[in-house]
């Protein structure tokens, strides 16, 4: 089956601007890091994109709820190529004094591009149906691994051999490239709109279809417009409403909590002080994660039918199995061993994920997705960043391998959480299965 033709239009759109995120953030720690010398300053890069984020999804509810999604992901597009000029001129000839200059712009462009992922999330189910979810996630997920392996890889043989300042540039043109393919997009017709419709031409009787997408509680279609405020919590109403929801996100904390476990600077002191290596093989780990990721990825798409028949159990094995390897990751100590293994991950990894998010998709009502979604990566930002911190406290007082034996336990709690209730996973997953896709206004 083909991808609908506005799918397929965002995959391409969020893949290259992806790619220039990558790209941008690899050369703005460069140029940090050649004018400072400190790791510490360099840091302060990604941080400021976290913290942009952050704010981002705190505030998205506020205008999602307001705005058509395909108008927010076009404006938002927009706003990061005009951004990202700026940042260009502030960049050229920059000395340390211009530093706190750059993390606010960068902050500024990660606020305008966190709105993206819920609006992407809540316009997947939309265009292309949810019997066709995780295929559609599956493809998403591959790319987004494909999208980052390639430009951490190559992104810094091409920094060094064109410069920063150049590759800033050539960012811009992909930035541009990107919003043009946005540009593109059309709004569907929402499911709400369709239900609501329906029940006025019934004369305003609810029928038991319409109730079923509605969560705990919930007993009629559309709200007035309240306060900020109201807008702000809808989307933690409506998870806390939801069972299923409820549980997801609760699996999302105890994994958001040893999120760290997987950055850059955790494997790179994984590398050097547990496996006794040199920095380069920091680099095959990392690299070697994403092509198990790229791989787990593939095989989710191409299994699509035989996994969305067992959600529950998909899950469960991805979360067990990555669970296990992540224990025996932390206490090796021969590289090649710790390569192989990081490569395992990979399609566990990418199970797990795929199908959490698919799950997660489709036990929520259409019409709240936005929020909820919005909500989801409110939680997830502020997590990473609290789990920066705590893992690496816990690996300068009692080493990496503590933080890694730590993570592999709370992956095997969350399968087990999940094992648990599989039958109410696996009930909502099946119950939005035959949601059609619905066409472009």
């Amino acid at each position: 089956m083909a991808y609908p033709r506005m799918f397929r239009v965002m995959w391409a759109g969020q893949s290259i601007s992806n790619l220039g995120d990558t790209l941008y953030l690899l050369a703005i720690v460069t140029m940090v890091y050649q004018l400072t010398g400190s790791a510490m300053f360099a840091s302060l890069v990604p941080l400021a994109r976290v913290v942009g984020q952050l704010i981002c999804g705190v505030a998205a509810p506020l205008v999602m709820d307001r705005f058509q999604l395909t108008l927010l992901i076009k404006l938002s597009q927009l706003l990061q190529v005009v951004l990202f000029a700026f940042l260009i001129v502030v960049c050229r000839g920059m000395v340390e004094s211009d530093i706190p200059t750059v993390l606010v712009l960068i902050a500024m462009l990660s606020f305008t591009d966190g709105i993206t992922t819920p609006v992407r999330n809540a316009l997947i189910p939309q265009y292309v149906g949810r019997g066709e979810l995780l295929r559609a996630n599956g493809l998403m997920s591959t790319t987004d691994q494909i999208v980052m392996m390639s430009g951490w890889a190559a992104g810094g043989v091409i920094v060094a051999w064109l410069g920063a300042s150049t590759v800033m540039l050539g960012t811009l043109g992909i930035y541009a490239a990107a919003l043009f393919l946005t540009l593109q997009l059309r709004e569907p017709s929402t499911p709400k709109a369709a239900i609501t419709a329906a029940v006025q031409a019934e004369g305003g009787m609810q029928t038991h279809d319409e109730k079923s997408l509605l969560p705990e509680g919930e007993t009629h279609i559309g709200k007035e417009k309240g306060s900020a405020w109201e807008s702000v919590k809808e989307g933690w109403q409506n998870i806390w409403r939801n069972p299923v929801l409820r549980l997801l996100i609760f699996i999302d904390a105890i994994e958001g909590t040893v999120g760290a476990a997987w950055i850059g600077a955790m494997l790179l002191v994984y590398a050097t002080e547990q496996l006794g290596s040199g920095t380069e093989w920091y680099g095959f780990i990392n690299g070697g994660y994403f092509a198990g990721c790229i791989v787990g990825g593939l095989l989710v798409v191409t299994f699509t039918r035989r996994l969305s028949r067992f959600p529950a159990l998909s899950i469960v094995v991805g979360a067990g199995i990555m669970g296990l390897l992540t224990l025996v990751f932390a206490w090796i100590t021969a590289p090649a061993l710790a390569l192989l293994i990081v490569i395992l991950m990979g399609p566990p990894q990418q199970l797990r994920e795929v199908t959490r998010r698919t799950v997660f998709q489709k036990a929520c009502p259409p019409e709240q997705l936005p929020k909820v979604m919005s909500a989801e990566n409110t939680l997830v930002y502020s997590l990473f960043g609290l789990s920066v911190v705590l893992l690496s406290w816990m690996a300068d007082r009692w080493g990496v391998e503590v933080v890694y034996t730590m993570t592999g336990v709370f992956y095997l709690i969350t399968a087990l959480l999940v094992g648990i209730n599989r039958k109410k996973i696996q009930a909502a997953a099946l119950d939005g299965q035959n949601v059609k896709p619905v066409s472009p206004s």
